[in-house]
């Protein structure tokens, strides 16, 4: 966990999407909106502190967290017990409340959803919240959450056109093949993804925390090994 979450509360943005392999390409077109936006992501994965509760932590990262965004593609069972995973709900809740709680002031949150409409069976209570969805497109998802925070972060987001984002999340993608990853197979983890995503936002001047000691304190960076 990051040394400091409230020093960046108002450039931070929560992100809540399922942890599994399946969703790994989208988890990062999640990330890489937030950090072309000029913004800090905040995730489950960020919070490792082994003596501390995870719900705590979970709480105290959305607190000081004045964005979110929360993906609802998976909502059927699992496995061999058919169970669903709750994880997710329960943070949006979170988030929620505390938008709620702070009259929008301290929170706000955006929804995103793979089709148009299966949320409204299974989370009806969206439905007056405009979710967005994507299509299960990573392309098209990098797009809304950038698009949405672009408008809702002014005038703390970058400004630029949609078509910039979507040129380097295809660079960040064919980089991502180059990097000998301590990943499943040799595929970067959630650290070294994120990490070649700062470093190809810096180099546009569209991610500029490391620009002076103290942001290359908290955000310092992660050696990466190249395919040779």
């Amino acid at each position: 966990m990051r040394n400091n979450l409230a020093a960046y509360k108002n450039f931070q943005v929560f992100l809540n999407y399922p942890f599994d392999s399946e969703f790994e390409g989208l988890a990062n077109a999640m990330h890489f909106a937030v950090i072309a936006a000029g913004l800090i992501p905040v995730c489950a994965n960020d919070l490792s502190v082994p003596d501390r509760p995870r719900l705590e932590m979970l709480i105290d990262a959305i607190i000081n967290s004045h964005y979110s965004a929360h993906d609802f593609s998976r909502f059927t069972g699992e496995g061999d017990n058919n169970f669903a995973r709750f994880n997710m709900p329960i943070e949006m809740g979170m988030a929620i409340f505390h938008a709620l709680h702070t009259q929008r002031s301290g929170h706000r949150c955006a929804f995103f959803v793979a089709t148009p409409h299966d949320h409204q069976a299974f989370v009806s209570d969206l439905a007056g919240l405009d979710p967005k969805h994507y299509g299960q497109d990573d392309f098209q998802l990098v797009v809304s959450v950038y698009e949405w925070l672009r408008d809702v972060a002014k005038p703390l987001a970058t400004e630029l056109p949609t078509v910039r984002v979507k040129e380097k999340y295809k660079y960040f993608k064919s980089q991502m093949e180059k990097i000998e990853g301590a990943g499943k197979e040799g595929y970067p983890n959630h650290n070294e993804a994120q990490e070649l995503m700062f470093e190809i936002c810096s180099e546009c001047k569209w991610w500029e925390w490391r620009a002076n000691k103290l942001g290359m304190i908290e955000f310092p960076p992660l050696p990466l090994s190249w395919k040779e």
